[in-house]
């Protein structure tokens, strides 16, 4: 019972860490990356049976800006599920003012979940699995908009934190025993969710006028209004001083998970 004590352990700090500080830099992402794969190597070792575990990769993280790994521990028909999501810089493009605004993002994110195979076979077949996910997201960009009749350059900044509970349904495939294709295509979520949307006008050091004050609040409402989970549901205010625009969301919002991953058992 020692080692799956320890597992426990590791996997109980591992979720402190991503409750208490959810800006992770890459050395601690390492850190408990490491603990996470560990925890499933010691569950299997402590168990009677001969280890069951899958090691994964999901390349649907990369869209949000992170590497996707993805661990499996399986006994019988059950299995103990990871995912940790390790952030990198990815550059995406929205539409701001009918014009192109690039964007740098990064995700962590963290999943854990227990799955049952409806199928009845090892590590293989129809599943349902119910989880629970951690994401931060964060992301930087730049958009040009006129204002007043006066082209100005704005810089912006997000902050997305997040905390849910989903279930999923999906199938893998097992081949030669080794090769792993997991499809999750059925996840309906719900989250409590915080995101802090920040725009600031960065070619000019006089302040807005009203008219330009208006004008920038609708400009970012129509901004937002590309994503559909908070499409009228921010709370904007604007600071013509500082000629700045922040658009704040604070609720549930909910979510729906669908991807593939790609590894080996062993």
């Amino acid at each position: 019972m020692q080692p799956l004590l320890l597992s426990s352990i590791g996997l109980v700090f591992l979720l402190l860490q991503l409750s208490l500080k959810p800006a992770l830099t890459m050395k601690k992402i390492f850190f408990l990356s490491i603990i996470v794969l560990s925890c499933l190597f010691t569950w299997g070792q402590s168990n009677s049976y001969k280890p069951n575990i899958s090691l994964k990769w999901a390349p649907t993280g990369i869209v949000f800006g992170n590497i996707s790994l993805h661990g499996e521990y399986n006994f019988g028909k059950n299995s103990l599920t990871a995912k940790i999501g390790i952030p990198f810089n990815k550059h995406q493009t929205f539409q701001f003012d009918n014009k192109d605004a690039d964007f740098s993002m990064r995700a962590t994110s963290f999943l854990a979940g227990y799955r049952t195979y409806l199928s009845r076979k090892h590590m293989k077949g129809l599943y349902f699995e119910p989880f629970f996910k951690y994401v931060h997201h964060t992301s930087e960009g730049m958009g040009n908009t006129v204002l007043d009749g006066d082209p100005v350059v704005m810089n912006f900044t997000n902050e997305y934190n997040g905390t849910g509970f989903g279930i999923q349904l999906g199938t893998q495939f097992l081949i030669a025993k080794k090769f792993v294709i997991d499809f999750f295509f059925l996840g309906p979520e719900i989250n409590s969710a915080k995101n802090n949307f920040k725009a600031v006008e960065a070619s000019s050091t006089i302040p807005w006028t009203s008219v330009k004050a208006n004008e920038a609040e609708q400009d970012i409402r129509n901004f937002i209004d590309q994503f559909p989970f908070i499409k009228n549901k921010v709370d904007v205010m604007v600071d013509q001083n500082n000629k700045t625009v922040i658009a704040n969301f604070k609720g549930a919002l909910p979510g729906y998970r669908i991807g593939v991953s790609f590894g080996f058992a062993f």
